[in-house]
């Protein structure tokens, strides 16, 4: 088997709920958790191994604890972490994409998010997760920009949970999660088409 094809047959479910407990672990900054997140959402997102998954995120965390702090982040350091995740994701699956080119990208669209932070008007933020799948999965734009679109209004609500206080139990959080499962579905549907629905079992 291609294990390349393992980055395309990710349970949509899945990765929408671990990316959604990985926003709130980092708004919480709840490190631990943070990294507990972190691991479902690479094993799912990446086709990886629980082992394989362990290391990738640790790589990731240290990425979003670099760029965490504001405005003494360190963006440098997130690209050199994420640069470390890529090179490792694309080692195991033989993928053919330009790890340092989306790394970039991948923490561009970290800047550009933290810039427009609850601001609807976020067209720049959509382009910008749009052209990261784009070098990711070596598709045209446009064939991920409706996968790009859901996702930013995912993140749209996670600011409006962060605003509102980070609240436990929002509707917002289910919200967020239901947009992020919009994403997912059509980045699934782009790549290799309609998608196996199953629950999620956390």
């Amino acid at each position: 088997m291609n294990t390349n094809n393992l980055m395309r047959t990710f349970n949509p479910n899945r990765v929408a709920h671990y990316e959604k407990e990985n926003y709130v672990a980092y708004y919480q900054k709840r490190w631990l958790r943070l990294l507990q997140a972190s691991v479902g959402m690479v094993k799912e997102a990446f086709g990886l191994s629980w082992l394989q998954a362990v290391y990738a995120a640790y790589l990731v965390a240290r990425a979003e604890i670099a760029f965490a702090p504001f405005p003494d982040n360190d963006v440098p350091l997130a690209e050199a972490y994420m640069r470390r995740f890529y090179a490792f994701v694309k080692k195991v699956h033989k993928a053919n994409f330009d790890v340092a080119e989306v790394a970039r990208l991948d923490v561009k669209w970290w800047e550009i998010h933290r810039r427009l932070f609850g601001n609807p008007q976020n067209q720049e933020l959509v382009e910008a997760v749009a052209a990261l799948y784009a070098a990711t999965y070596g598709v045209p734009a446009e064939r991920v920009r409706q996968a790009a679109y859901h996702r930013v209004q995912g993140m749209l609500y996670s600011d409006y949970w962060v605003n509102a206080g980070k609240p436990e139990n929002s509707p917002l959080l289910a919200q967020e999660e239901e947009e992020l499962l919009k994403s997912y579905t059509a980045l699934r549907e782009a790549l290799i088409g309609k998608p196996t629905e199953s629950p999620v079992v956390v």
